[in-house]
C-alpha cells in the first residue's frame, strides 16, 4: 500500500509538471487548435506576418494587462506552443514606468526573484531586461527602446534526440 501511494504521488507530480501553463493558462506544447478552444479572442495571424515569422501562427491583437493594451502573439514549432510574446507601447513615460513596476511586482510575487537582471542607463537609457525561470519555462520582461514593453513566456523543453 505504501508503495502504491508513493507511485500515485510521483505520477501526480509528473502530470503537474507536464501540464505547466504559460500566460492565460495556455499549456506548453499546446496545438493551435487547443489554444483556439481555450481563448475565444485568438485569431490567425495575417499571411504577411506569417511570411515574416513562420512560427507566429496565432494572435490576440488587443488585450488588457495592468490597465494597458497589449498585443499577444503565439509562436509554435512543429504545431506545438513554444512562446507567447506580449507587447505594449504606453502613451507616455509615466505610464510606461508604472506598467514596468506593476509587471515586475506581479512576476516577482508569482516566480520569485529574477535569475537575470540587466538594467542600463546612458545610450540605452532606461533599458530593462529581467528574466525568471520557473520549472520548464522562462519569463522575460523587457523595455529596450524606451517606449515598448515586452513580456515573453517561453517553454524550455529539450528537443528529443534525433532518430527517436
Amino acid at each position: 500500500m505504501k508503495n502504491f501511494l508513493i507511485c500515485f504521488v510521483l505520477a501526480g507530480m509528473a502530470w503537474g509538471a507536464s501540464a505547466q501553463t504559460m500566460w492565460r493558462d495556455a499549456p506548453m506544447q499546446a496545438s493551435p487548435a487547443e489554444i483556439r478552444a481555450l481563448m475565444s479572442d485568438v485569431r490567425e495571424t495575417s499571411p504577411a506576418r506569417r511570411s515574416a515569422d513562420p512560427s507566429a501562427l496565432l494572435e490576440i491583437p488587443s488585450t488588457s494587462i495592468a490597465d494597458e493594451t497589449f498585443a499577444a502573439t503565439f509562436h509554435f514549432e512543429s504545431e506545438r506552443l513554444q512562446r507567447i510574446h506580449l507587447q505594449a507601447q504606453p502613451a507616455d513615460p509615466q505610464r510606461l514606468q508604472a506598467l514596468l513596476k506593476a509587471l515586475q511586482t506581479s512576476l516577482r510575487a508569482r516566480y520569485g526573484l529574477p535569475i537575470s537582471t540587466k538594467t542600463r542607463s546612458g545610450a540605452a537609457k532606461g533599458t530593462v531586461d529581467l528574466k525568471w525561470s520557473f520549472r520548464r519555462m522562462t519569463v522575460q520582461l523587457q523595455m529596450l527602446d524606451g517606449k515598448t514593453v515586452a513580456l515573453i513566456y517561453e517553454a524550455n523543453i529539450p528537443s528529443p534526440p534525433a532518430g527517436l
